[in-house]
């Protein structure tokens, strides 16, 4: 199960689907693993997540996964 952080109002509960495209910016989704969400292509514009796994950041342009870097 993932916990999805925000940086002003604490934690928000996990979503029923793998995007909640309710929050609102800025939040970052963190999952457990890059496979939880890698391969997904239904998140809303402009999604950050992380995994635990990795040392990126990724957000969803709409038409694919752009990484950044968290060092």
């Amino acid at each position: 199960m993932f916990v999805l952080p925000t940086f002003a109002f604490g934690v928000v509960g996990s979503p029923t689907s793998v995007f909640n495209s309710s929050l609102t910016f800025p939040v970052v989704q963190v999952f457990d693993t890059e496979l939880e969400f890698v391969t997904q292509t239904d998140a809303p514009n402009y999604t950050i997540v992380t995994a635990k796994d990795t040392d990126k950041f990724y957000i969803w342009t709409g038409s694919k996964w752009i990484m950044f870097n968290k060092n």
